[in-house]
Protein backbone atom coordinates (compact mmCIF):
# COMPACT_ATOMS: atom_id res chain seq x y z
CA UNK A 1 0.00 0.00 0.00
CA UNK A 2 1.51 3.19 -0.92
CA UNK A 3 1.74 5.94 1.66
CA UNK A 4 -0.21 8.55 2.08
CA UNK A 5 0.52 12.46 0.71
CA UNK A 6 3.14 12.39 -1.86
CA UNK A 7 5.67 15.11 -0.54
CA UNK A 8 6.09 17.02 -3.96
CA UNK A 9 8.93 18.84 -2.34
CA UNK A 10 11.35 15.50 -1.79
CA UNK A 11 9.86 13.17 -4.77
CA UNK A 12 11.54 9.47 -4.06
CA UNK A 13 11.16 6.16 -5.92
CA UNK A 14 8.94 6.26 -8.86
CA UNK A 15 6.94 9.62 -7.37
CA UNK A 16 9.81 11.54 -9.39
CA UNK A 17 9.39 10.36 -12.96
CA UNK A 18 5.16 10.07 -12.01
CA UNK A 19 5.48 14.14 -11.67
CA UNK A 20 8.43 14.92 -14.30
CA UNK A 21 6.31 13.50 -16.56
CA UNK A 22 3.09 15.06 -15.72
CA UNK A 23 4.35 18.47 -14.81
CA UNK A 24 5.91 18.30 -18.60
CA UNK A 25 2.36 17.14 -20.01
CA UNK A 26 1.23 20.78 -18.41
CA UNK A 27 3.35 22.36 -19.95
CA UNK A 28 3.27 21.32 -23.29
CA UNK A 29 -0.69 21.09 -22.84
CA UNK A 30 -1.00 24.70 -22.21
CA UNK A 31 1.81 25.69 -24.48
CA UNK A 32 0.07 23.53 -27.41
CA UNK A 33 -3.57 25.02 -26.97
CA UNK A 34 -3.00 28.87 -26.07
CA UNK A 35 -0.56 28.92 -29.10
CA UNK A 36 -3.46 27.79 -31.60
CA UNK A 37 -5.78 30.28 -29.74
CA UNK A 38 -3.86 32.79 -30.49
CA UNK A 39 -3.36 31.69 -33.82
CA UNK A 40 -7.29 31.65 -34.49
CA UNK A 41 -8.02 34.62 -32.68
CA UNK A 42 -5.89 36.80 -35.03
CA UNK A 43 -8.34 39.00 -36.66
CA UNK A 44 -11.14 39.16 -34.31
CA UNK A 45 -12.36 42.44 -34.30
CA UNK A 46 -14.59 43.83 -31.36
CA UNK A 47 -15.73 47.00 -32.87
CA UNK A 48 -18.98 45.48 -34.15
CA UNK A 49 -19.68 44.14 -30.66
CA UNK A 50 -18.62 47.53 -29.36
CA UNK A 51 -20.88 49.09 -31.17
CA UNK A 52 -23.77 47.27 -30.24
CA UNK A 53 -22.89 47.49 -26.57
CA UNK A 54 -22.77 51.79 -26.90
CA UNK A 55 -26.18 51.57 -29.00
CA UNK A 56 -27.88 49.05 -26.15
CA UNK A 57 -26.66 51.49 -23.63
CA UNK A 58 -28.03 54.55 -25.41
CA UNK A 59 -31.15 53.15 -25.07
CA UNK A 60 -30.76 52.47 -21.17
CA UNK A 61 -31.62 55.41 -18.51
CA UNK A 62 -28.77 55.74 -16.48
CA UNK A 63 -27.86 51.89 -16.52
CA UNK A 64 -26.18 50.08 -13.48
CA UNK A 65 -21.97 49.05 -13.87
CA UNK A 66 -23.84 45.38 -13.52
CA UNK A 67 -25.77 45.95 -16.16
CA UNK A 68 -23.25 47.51 -18.92
CA UNK A 69 -20.67 44.40 -17.75
CA UNK A 70 -23.48 42.03 -18.87
CA UNK A 71 -24.24 43.80 -21.98
CA UNK A 72 -20.78 44.58 -23.18
CA UNK A 73 -20.54 40.15 -22.26
CA UNK A 74 -23.44 39.12 -24.39
CA UNK A 75 -22.17 41.19 -26.98
CA UNK A 76 -18.66 39.64 -27.37
CA UNK A 77 -20.05 36.11 -26.40
CA UNK A 78 -21.92 36.84 -30.12
CA UNK A 79 -18.71 37.52 -31.84
CA UNK A 80 -16.71 34.96 -30.11
CA UNK A 81 -19.33 32.14 -30.51
CA UNK A 82 -19.49 33.16 -34.43
CA UNK A 83 -15.61 32.60 -34.50
CA UNK A 84 -14.06 29.99 -35.95
CA UNK A 85 -12.04 28.02 -33.45
CA UNK A 86 -10.77 24.93 -35.17
CA UNK A 87 -7.20 24.89 -34.35
CA UNK A 88 -8.05 25.54 -30.19
CA UNK A 89 -10.69 22.77 -30.43
CA UNK A 90 -7.97 20.26 -32.09
CA UNK A 91 -5.40 21.13 -29.69
CA UNK A 92 -7.34 20.72 -26.93
CA UNK A 93 -8.38 17.26 -27.96
CA UNK A 94 -4.86 16.36 -28.73
CA UNK A 95 -4.07 17.52 -24.88
CA UNK A 96 -6.48 15.57 -23.79
CA UNK A 97 -5.26 12.24 -25.71
CA UNK A 98 -1.92 12.79 -24.31
CA UNK A 99 -2.69 13.58 -20.85
CA UNK A 100 -4.99 10.03 -20.68
CA UNK A 101 -2.35 8.00 -22.28
CA UNK A 102 0.69 9.99 -19.47
CA UNK A 103 -2.05 8.96 -16.33
CA UNK A 104 -2.39 5.59 -18.37
CA UNK A 105 1.65 5.39 -18.17
CA UNK A 106 1.85 6.33 -15.01
CA UNK A 107 -0.75 4.37 -13.65
CA UNK A 108 0.89 1.65 -15.03
CA UNK A 109 4.63 2.28 -13.82
CA UNK A 110 2.59 2.88 -10.13
CA UNK A 111 1.39 -1.08 -10.50
CA UNK A 112 4.34 -2.81 -12.35
CA UNK A 113 7.56 -0.91 -10.69
CA UNK A 114 9.24 -1.35 -7.60
CA UNK A 115 7.95 2.54 -5.50
CA UNK A 116 12.00 2.97 -5.23
CA UNK A 117 12.71 2.71 -8.26
CA UNK A 118 12.78 6.48 -10.18
CA UNK A 119 14.20 4.89 -13.44
CA UNK A 120 11.67 6.42 -16.24
CA UNK A 121 9.00 4.28 -17.56
CA UNK A 122 7.33 3.51 -21.34
CA UNK A 123 4.42 5.98 -21.75
CA UNK A 124 2.36 3.03 -23.54
CA UNK A 125 1.32 -0.51 -23.01
CA UNK A 126 3.98 -3.26 -24.73
CA UNK A 127 0.95 -4.73 -25.95
CA UNK A 128 -2.37 -3.27 -27.91
CA UNK A 129 -4.45 -6.06 -26.08
CA UNK A 130 -5.00 -4.21 -22.64
CA UNK A 131 -7.95 -4.18 -20.56
CA UNK A 132 -8.37 0.01 -19.93
CA UNK A 133 -7.45 1.21 -22.49
CA UNK A 134 -4.65 4.01 -22.57
CA UNK A 135 -5.97 5.70 -25.31
CA UNK A 136 -9.27 8.02 -24.84
CA UNK A 137 -11.32 7.44 -27.67
CA UNK A 138 -12.09 10.09 -30.69
CA UNK A 139 -15.28 10.89 -29.37
CA UNK A 140 -14.19 11.61 -26.15
CA UNK A 141 -11.62 13.64 -27.07
CA UNK A 142 -13.66 15.99 -29.05
CA UNK A 143 -16.74 16.32 -26.31
CA UNK A 144 -13.75 17.13 -23.88
CA UNK A 145 -12.70 19.98 -26.15
CA UNK A 146 -16.33 21.14 -27.10
CA UNK A 147 -17.17 21.38 -23.23
CA UNK A 148 -13.53 23.13 -22.86
CA UNK A 149 -14.04 25.64 -25.51
CA UNK A 150 -17.41 26.33 -24.91
CA UNK A 151 -17.21 27.29 -21.27
CA UNK A 152 -13.39 29.23 -22.33
CA UNK A 153 -15.77 31.39 -24.88
CA UNK A 154 -18.19 32.11 -21.97
CA UNK A 155 -15.66 33.13 -19.80
CA UNK A 156 -13.83 34.78 -22.02
CA UNK A 157 -16.81 36.72 -23.33
CA UNK A 158 -17.42 37.76 -19.33
CA UNK A 159 -13.84 38.83 -18.51
CA UNK A 160 -13.83 41.12 -21.99
CA UNK A 161 -16.84 42.50 -21.00
CA UNK A 162 -15.71 43.75 -17.34
CA UNK A 163 -12.86 45.54 -19.22
CA UNK A 164 -15.19 46.91 -22.28
CA UNK A 165 -17.30 48.63 -19.47
CA UNK A 166 -14.69 49.62 -17.41
CA UNK A 167 -12.58 51.12 -20.22
CA UNK A 168 -12.15 54.46 -20.32
CA UNK A 169 -10.23 55.32 -23.60
CA UNK A 170 -10.46 52.30 -26.03
CA UNK A 171 -12.67 49.78 -25.26
CA UNK A 172 -12.24 47.84 -28.08
CA UNK A 173 -8.52 47.21 -28.17
CA UNK A 174 -8.72 46.71 -24.36
CA UNK A 175 -11.20 43.95 -25.18
CA UNK A 176 -9.33 42.36 -27.63
CA UNK A 177 -6.62 42.53 -25.70
CA UNK A 178 -7.91 40.46 -23.29
CA UNK A 179 -9.44 37.89 -24.80
CA UNK A 180 -5.63 37.71 -26.34
CA UNK A 181 -4.68 36.53 -22.81
CA UNK A 182 -6.85 33.46 -22.63
CA UNK A 183 -6.93 33.57 -18.81
CA UNK A 184 -10.11 31.51 -18.74
CA UNK A 185 -8.78 29.17 -21.71
CA UNK A 186 -5.86 27.86 -19.76
CA UNK A 187 -7.51 27.29 -16.28
CA UNK A 188 -10.23 25.24 -18.14
CA UNK A 189 -7.65 23.39 -20.11
CA UNK A 190 -5.62 22.35 -17.24
CA UNK A 191 -8.40 21.04 -15.30
CA UNK A 192 -9.36 18.88 -18.41
CA UNK A 193 -5.87 17.62 -18.42
CA UNK A 194 -5.61 16.63 -14.84
CA UNK A 195 -9.39 14.67 -15.61
CA UNK A 196 -8.48 12.66 -18.56
CA UNK A 197 -5.24 12.11 -16.86
CA UNK A 198 -6.80 10.64 -13.67
CA UNK A 199 -9.09 8.87 -16.01
CA UNK A 200 -5.90 7.08 -18.15
CA UNK A 201 -4.36 6.37 -14.14
CA UNK A 202 -7.92 4.60 -13.75
CA UNK A 203 -8.06 2.67 -16.85
CA UNK A 204 -4.86 1.55 -15.74
CA UNK A 205 -5.67 0.53 -12.44
CA UNK A 206 -8.56 -1.27 -14.01
CA UNK A 207 -6.22 -3.68 -17.07
CA UNK A 208 -4.22 -4.41 -13.88
CA UNK A 209 -6.93 -5.68 -11.76
CA UNK A 210 -6.57 -3.23 -8.87
CA UNK A 211 -9.49 -2.80 -6.51
CA UNK A 212 -8.76 -0.13 -4.57
CA UNK A 213 -6.95 3.22 -5.11
CA UNK A 214 -5.69 5.93 -2.44
CA UNK A 215 -6.19 9.52 -2.78
CA UNK A 216 -2.94 11.41 -2.33
CA UNK A 217 -2.04 15.05 -1.75
CA UNK A 218 1.20 17.19 -2.11
CA UNK A 219 1.86 17.23 1.40
CA UNK A 220 2.51 20.77 1.94
CA UNK A 221 0.72 23.65 3.11
CA UNK A 222 -1.14 24.56 -0.01
CA UNK A 223 -3.27 21.48 0.33
CA UNK A 224 -6.78 22.52 0.52
CA UNK A 225 -9.67 21.03 2.64
CA UNK A 226 -11.75 19.47 0.29
CA UNK A 227 -8.47 17.36 -0.90
CA UNK A 228 -7.25 16.49 2.89
CA UNK A 229 -10.79 15.06 3.22
CA UNK A 230 -10.38 12.81 0.37
CA UNK A 231 -7.52 11.38 1.67
CA UNK A 232 -8.86 10.82 4.52
CA UNK A 233 -11.15 9.14 2.90
CA UNK A 234 -9.14 6.65 1.41
CA UNK A 235 -9.15 3.62 0.11
CA UNK A 236 -11.62 4.12 -2.66
CA UNK A 237 -12.97 1.58 -5.03
CA UNK A 238 -12.31 2.56 -8.64
CA UNK A 239 -15.78 3.88 -9.50
CA UNK A 240 -16.12 5.51 -6.19
CA UNK A 241 -12.62 7.47 -6.13
CA UNK A 242 -13.46 11.25 -5.79
CA UNK A 243 -12.40 12.43 -9.39
CA UNK A 244 -9.45 14.34 -10.59
CA UNK A 245 -9.31 17.22 -10.59
CA UNK A 246 -10.86 18.62 -7.27
CA UNK A 247 -10.30 22.11 -8.33
CA UNK A 248 -8.20 24.22 -10.57
CA UNK A 249 -4.45 23.38 -10.56
CA UNK A 250 -5.27 20.29 -7.76
CA UNK A 251 -1.75 18.66 -7.52
CA UNK A 252 -3.19 15.32 -6.11
CA UNK A 253 -3.29 11.61 -7.34
CA UNK A 254 -4.48 8.32 -7.35
CA UNK A 255 -2.46 5.42 -6.24
CA UNK A 256 -2.88 1.69 -5.98
CA UNK A 257 -4.19 0.73 -2.45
Amino acid sequence: MADATIQLRALKGVWRPVYAHRLALHSTADAIVLAAWKRDAHGLDLAPAVAAWQQLLGEAVDPAQRHRRQAAAAAVLGILTAWSWTRTRAAIALAAKRAHRSGWAAGNALVTQDHDDDTPYDTGPSSPHVIGSPDMSDDTADGTATAVLTAALTATADRAGTVIADSGDDPTDDGEDSIETALDLALLTDAAVSAAYGAGMLAAYLGAGTRSVLWLTAGDGRVCERCSDAEAGSPYSLLAAPTLPQHPNCRCCLAPA
